[in-house]
């Protein structure tokens, strides 16, 4: 996916009922109050631009902890074992009603479609081509040999996710570690606002580029908090010594942990790790000012500006905080067309999105409308 989402739409999902945004830009922040739909709406991107794998759903539904362990027999189970999957339609029906697909599609210069649903296979054995499944009516755990799937439609294909199968399911990974998975050419990362707490979890990036101009813009990111910074390395092997990340400070004659830092420091390790490593694709953070102290926000926005205009990157990122509204109004000032303001209102079921550019958001820093 390397050219960027221009407009979104979402049927069914989650919270949304029905939601449509047009116009977004380069650099995207998403505000509105606590259950607008931020979140949710980082998840249909997520999705979208993966191409529904099944190790996205799996980790969207384990970093809300809507996933439990099951049964291994499928005699065993009840509907009610995988409501889990309920929770990803609109209202949370019942699996029973979960046979009408939720939608998402957008455009980034071809059109983008995906489309999910609840359905019932059975595994057939075919002479010619082995295995394969065939679609059964469903009788929700009666007399019926099948197992429920998520069937996810995309534009040319099909993809089939089997619910009955727990050991077959990524359990226990970070957010991050299945950020780049998806059939896409291009990488989609999404960073909760948790993801600096263990620097490990990003080392798989750091190996991509280390040694490169990516590693030198990462250094340069970290000194907006702490001058001193000089280098970054990561040591350990991943199995009985795990992953770390140190740093060389001017301050001291010995490599330091990177956790030594405070979060501020990791949390825009992470950020800029992540965007650098996110090349031609999209980068999806949750809370970004998490860590953050707002004195340093403006040139975080500006390095996040500049590197995602550099590496081809569309970033969507979410926030609650004024001060973060503010100091991004102000590096979209100073890049004119690359940042675009999306603020969710919940009236009633329906959720309404307001798209501010360039002069509206110049309007709403100036007069201090309130839009988070």
């Amino acid at each position: 996916m390397s050219t960027q989402i221009s407009k979104l739409s979402v049927t069914r999902f989650r919270s949304f009922e029905e939601l449509s945004v047009e116009g977004f830009g380069r650099v995207n922040l998403i505000t509105g109050r606590n259950n607008a739909g931020k979140s949710t709406l980082l998840e249909a991107i997520r999705l979208l631009a993966t191409e529904g794998s099944s190790s996205t759903f799996f980790s969207i539904l384990n970093y809300r902890e809507e996933t439990e362990q099951r049964p291994e027999d499928i005699n065993a189970m009840t509907p009610g074992d995988f409501s889990a999957f309920c929770s990803l339609f609109s209202g949370f029906p019942p699996l029973s009603k979960c046979r009408q697909p939720f939608v998402i599609s957008g455009e980034n210069g071809v059109p983008l479609k995906l489309s999910a649903r609840v359905a019932w296979f059975t595994e057939e054995l075919d002479v010619e081509q082995g295995w394969r499944f065939m679609p059964v009516k469903d009788d929700l755990f009666g007399e019926s040999t099948g197992f429920p799937v998520l069937q996810v439609d995309l534009l040319n294909r099909k993809r089939l996710i089997r619910l009955d199968r727990p050991l077959d399911r990524p359990r226990n990974r970070s957010s991050i570690g299945d950020a780049m998975d998806g059939s896409s050419a291009a990488p989609c990362i999404f960073l909760d606002p948790f993801s600096s707490r263990s620097t490990g979890q990003l080392a798989t990036f750091w190996d991509a580029i280390a040694l490169t101009k990516g590693e030198s813009e990462v250094v340069r990111a970290l000194q907006i908090i702490s001058q001193d910074i000089q280098a970054v390395s990561m040591i350990g092997s991943g199995g009985q010594r795990p992953r770390t990340a140190i740093v060389k400070s001017s301050g001291c004659d010995h490599p330091i942990p990177l956790r030594s830092f405070g979060d501020g420091v990791n949390r825009l390790f992470g950020l800029i790790l992540s965007l650098v490593c996110a090349k031609g694709g999209v980068l999806l953070v949750d809370e970004i000012e998490n860590g953050l102290h707002h004195s340093v926000l403006v040139d975080v926005w500006r390095t996040l500006f500049r590197l995602a205009r550099e590496t081809g990157v569309q970033v969507f990122a979410t926030s609650h905080s004024w001060d973060c509204i503010e100091a991004f109004q102000k590096a979209a000032n100073e890049d004119a067309g690359t940042g675009v303001l999306v603020r969710l209102a919940r009236k009633g079921v329906n959720v309404i999105p307001t798209v501010l550019r360039d002069q509206e958001l110049q309007i709403v820093a100036r007069d201090g409308i309130e839009v988070r």
